[in-house]
């Protein structure tokens, strides 16, 4: 049996190798490595079971009577009633059509909240009139991959019904995509409704510790008319109002929608985007601590169970 070297000592004695033989450091950073892949295994089963059963869980936003009302009826009564508000404030005068097609377009894209939002904020609180919600929050599986994953359909839904309104932008109120850029206007519908899925997640762990989140939700669907740019411009508000405008994914997507129909390129349109996407997964990381912490205080009072 050969002596140890005195390097083979040190490292011994620095926990970097077992008397056994073997490298302590190799095998504790092997082990991470497994427990990372486990986690994020896990993480994608979750995800991926929540979108395809998720939306057995949202009765109330998944039935053909919804979405008629979504996509057929909510989106032009919206642009109708701004587009006819604005041609009345400027008397019909030669710039009453050019601001009244501006109010057109800004809530063309913010019809996409009744799902985004709206659907979204609905599901915890759906979960405690359905009794399910104890069931959710004992099991071991990733707040974010499940509520995630829930949410995940009304992407689909907010992109249909942003395109749904701009057809009716088109054909009804006379909005001209002559000159626009379809590719970076498709990107701006699905960046968008991405984006505001992670305010509706967010106004969605509320509902774990109120009766609902709708009331919330529906002082947000006004909050984003009045700051989001979608009927003014937002260098109109007040210069402490501004940054609460740019907190807010819909701002982004309105005005991205705006360059692309003028005919803005997917390029000139990036950093757009890029704005867009760093505020959307911040909010979402918000949302992410709120449901956590909400979900604590909701243990405490028993508050899981109250509707």
């Amino acid at each position: 049996m050969t002596l140890e070297s005195e390097q083979e000592k040190k490292e011994r004695e620095q926990g970097l190798k077992s008397p056994l033989g073997g490298d302590r450091g190799t095998r504790a950073v092997s082990d991470d490595n497994e427990t990372l892949r486990q986690k994020l295994s896990m993480f994608y089963r979750v995800f991926l079971g929540s979108v395809l059963f998720g939306r057995k869980g949202t009765i109330l936003w998944d039935s053909w009577e919804m979405w008629i009302m979504q996509i057929f009826i909510t989106p032009p009564a919206e642009m109708a009633f701004f587009f006819l508000l604005a041609i009345a404030v400027y008397h019909g005068g030669p710039t009453a059509l050019q601001y009244a097609q501006y109010t057109v377009i800004g809530n063309a894209v913010q019809s996409m909240s009744f799902a985004a939002v709206f659907a979204v904020a609905n599901i915890t609180s759906q979960d405690k009139w359905q009794g399910t919600l104890q069931n959710l929050i004992v099991t071991p599986a990733n707040r974010m991959a499940l509520f995630i994953g829930r949410a995940s359909f009304q992407i689909f839904m907010s992109a249909i019904i942003t395109v749904a309104a701009f057809i009716y932008a088109h054909y009804v109120f006379g909005i001209s995509f002559g000159h626009a850029d379809f590719v970076g206007l498709g990107i701006t519908i699905v960046l968008t409704s991405v984006m505001m899925i992670s305010f509706g997640l967010l106004i969605s762990s509320i509902g774990l510790f109120m009766r609902t989140a709708m009331i919330v939700a529906n002082i947000f669907l006004f909050l984003t008319m009045l700051v989001s740019g979608v009927n003014f411009p937002v260098q109109d508000l007040p210069l402490w109002l501004q940054p609460v405008s740019w907190a807010i994914p819909m701002t982004y997507g309105v005005q991205a929608a705006r360059d692309a129909i003028s005919g803005y390129s997917v390029m000139s349109l990036g950093p757009i985007f890029l704005q867009e996407f760093i505020d959307g997964v911040a909010v979402l990381f918000v949302g992410y601590l709120l449901l956590k912490g909400f979900e604590r205080l909701a243990r405490r009072s028993g508050r899981l169970e109250e509707y």
